[in-house]
């Protein structure tokens, strides 16, 4: 229930369509409703009702058909003002219609010459004198209905014209409906995307995340459907087949709910096993996406490493799983599901029969016609279809279930505060208290750490991986918080960071990663990032003064250079001399480098120095450094290892502490030179 009220959540403001698809369907249930009658009433009020008793009249009628100087007319069209002669009966035998001055009755016949002998269910035999009508005889008692068949037979044909152009309608409406859920929906999970929490997506795998919100949208996209097209059809043709029924036979109509307990303990099985199948199905087809999406991405280390043979085995332990996991759901339909539905059908359509055939041989002078069986057997097959379009759909209802289950943890999870607002520049005073952390139990990353950097000041952050120093940084920007008051605190100018809304806090800081992050458009775009007001001349003159204009000049178009999937038409150093400048644009008063220049080639690294000047002017900068070089010039250094803040100084201070970082300022100054040795061994 809860799943369908999260589909119909997307229907609000579309009611006018939904109610038009019930309208439709109502429209052509009823119709549906109607046809058996009609049919019946066509065989055998009008086709065979010729068989129904008849009278000699004295004179002419409207109704009336003039035979061997006789008038007849049928008892149903007596009036007040005929009068009758005596009864009379046309009888059907074999291929032959037969006139009887007489009232036949129900029974078994025979004919002798033109003695007609009937056997009754009693045993009692009757003999009459027919005589066989020829056929323009037949044609002339059939006169006084053909106007009335005429007119059924066009109510049938319009009958089935309306009911196309209602289920045309219906699918339009509910169609239009389906794309604007599936439009909301994948609108809604790309903004719940945008505020999950980081650790959201250390968890789930992209390429997992992204068949979330291509394929699982598919599971509201056919639960709408199917409520529309499928339980609320089947409702109303289940309840009109019944009343049907009820019009025709209440005793069989009545005892056809002996069945239903039998039906729910099969469904009730059907559904337990076919929910476990289809939530590893699902589960399966999105580990095959994200495992698709990663070797895409890691292509060309795949290539160059020539591990393409353990890949492929990796892929196919899950493709073999999945095709197993489809082939359990298909074995269980053609078990326990849509195929049963064939075979209930045709002992249905055989008992119906062995019903009404024993009445007629069991039960005195009961008429049992083709009209009756064929709209009987309709109105039971209109139950037993909507059980058949049940079962046919319960596969794809399960996954819906699944899909919409998957979604919704995405659109429904826990997201980000997303107050927003505007507050004042920080000063840019940055001070961590005490700050204890731990990503998971009692694994702490952070120790007791305390920092304190003033407004304005270049602070870099050093240490070995796993030290802490991105957890700090983190902890900083709020993409996780500190769990509890024991744990510490981190302040800005004085004021505890837990007490902002995060977009609000957010709103001066500035983050440049090791890895730079660039979008499909242009270079402008890319800078720009949504700040409003930024001309390509102010965009081109703050690249220039960053030393960016060698990008400008490599570029026909400039500042507008398209700018491929991730950037990858691009150089390392030109992308961070992007994410730079985007930095500049936005003019955050505390900007964070994580380990910006770690992949930067030697010459590249002295551009991104000249940039890093001007990125560094007026605002508090916070580096995480793996080159020293980067942070020779820093106010202050902060050594971390294991956690724990372990030395504090300037470049020259903690040189000459000999401590850790003089021991890692040694270790790359030796590296460098190897480096330079190497270098000049191949020159010569």
């Amino acid at each position: 229930m809860n799943n369908i009220k999260r589909v119909f959540k997307y229907v609000k403001g579309r009611y006018r369509l939904f109610f038009l698809s019930i309208l439709m369907i109502i429209l052509v249930q009823g119709l549906g409703f109607a046809s058996p009658l009609i049919v019946k009433a066509i065989l055998d009020d009008y086709i065979m009702g010729i068989e129904y008793e008849w009278n000699e009249v004295a004179s002419n009628d409207e109704q009336a058909v003039f035979y061997d100087d006789h008038y007849y007319i049928q008892t149903r069209h007596l009036d007040n003002d005929d009068v009758i002669l005596q009864k009379a009966s046309i009888v059907l035998y074999k291929t032959s219609f037969y006139i009887v001055n007489d009232i036949v009755p129900p029974g078994q016949k025979s004919l002798t010459g033109n003695i007609l002998q009937v056997e009754r269910h009693d045993g009692e035999i009757l003999t009459f004198e027919a005589v066989k009508l020829s056929a323009s005889d037949v044609f002339s008692f059939y006169q006084p209905i053909i106007p009335i068949l005429i007119i059924l037979i066009c109510i049938l044909f319009l009958r089935s014209i309306l009911v196309i152009i209602g289920t045309y309608i219906q699918h339009i409406s509910t169609n239009r409906v389906v794309s604007l859920i599936a439009r909301d929906a994948r609108t809604a999970a790309m903004k719940s995307v945008e505020r999950l929490p980081i650790k959201y997506f250390e968890a789930e795998p992209a390429g997992k995340m992204a068949a979330r919100i291509t394929h699982d949208v598919d599971g509201m996209i056919a639960m709408y459907r199917l409520s529309v097209n499928a339980v609320i059809s089947t409702i109303f043709s289940f309840v009109l087949a019944y009343v049907g029924m009820f019009i025709l036979d209440v005793k069989l109509a009545l005892l056809t709910f002996i069945i239903y307990p039998l039906i729910y303990i099969w469904v009730r099985f059907f559904l337990k096993r076919l929910r476990k199948i289809a939530e590893k199905v699902n589960e399966l087809r999105s580990l095959l996406t994200a495992k698709i999406n990663e070797i895409i991405n890691g292509i060309n280390i795949l290539q160059i490493f020539n591990f393409q043979k353990q890949t492929v085995k990796e892929f196919n332990q899950i493709n073999e799983g999945f095709k197993n996991e489809q082939l359990k759901e298909v074995k269980l339909h053609i078990t326990a599901g849509w195929n049963m539905i064939g075979i209930i059908r045709a002992i249905i359509t055989t008992l119906i029969i062995a019903y009404f055939g024993w009445q007629y041989l069991s039960i005195s002078d009961i008429v049992i016609t083709a009209g009756l069986i064929y709209a009987y057997n309709e109105y039971l097959l209109k139950i037993i279809d909507p059980v058949n379009v049940i079962f046919v759909n319960v596969g794809e209802f399960q996954h819906s279930l699944v899909r919409i289950e998957r979604i919704s943890k995405l659109i429904e999870g826990e997201l980000e505060d997303d107050t927003t607002g505007s507050i004042e520049r920080y000063m840019g005073g940055v001070h961590f208290d005490n700050v204890w952390f731990a990503y998971s139990g009692d694994n702490y990353v952070l120790k007791g750490v305390n920092i304190d950097i003033k407004p304005g000041e270049m602070v870099g952050l050093v240490g070995h991986t796993g030290s802490g120093k991105s957890s700090l940084m983190n902890l900083l920007l709020r993409f996780y918080d500190i769990t509890d008051e024991k744990s510490g605190k981190i302040t800005i100018d004085g004021l505890d960071i837990s007490k902002y809304p995060k977009r609000i806090l957010r709103e001066h800081l500035g983050i440049v990663l090791q890895e730079p992050t660039l979008f499909k458009g242009t270079i402008a775009s890319n800078i720009r990032f949504g700040k409003k007001g930024i001309s390509d001349e102010e965009l081109v003159r703050i690249l220039t003064s960053m030393g960016g204009k060698k990008i400008l000049d490599k570029f026909p178009q400039g500042i507008n250079h398209e700018i491929t999937r991730s950037g990858v038409n691009l150089s390392s150093g030109e992308k961070q001399i992007i994410t730079l400048a985007r930095v500049v644009v936005h003019n955050p008063s505390i900007l964070i480098m994580d380990e910006a220049t770690s992949h930067i080639d030697t010459e590249t690294e002295e551009m991104i120095k000249t940039a890093l000047k001007v990125v560094c002017e007026n605002r508090t900068v916070i580096v995480i450094a793996h080159r020293l070089s980067t942070i020779y010039n820093a106010d202050k250094i902060i050594v971390l290892d294991h956690g724990l803040k372990v030395e504090e100084g300037t470049h020259a201070e903690l040189v000459k502490c000999n401590g850790y970082y003089a021991n890692m300022y040694r270790a790359q100054q030796a590296n460098i030179q190897q480096s330079i040795a190497k270098q000049s061994i191949q020159v010569l």
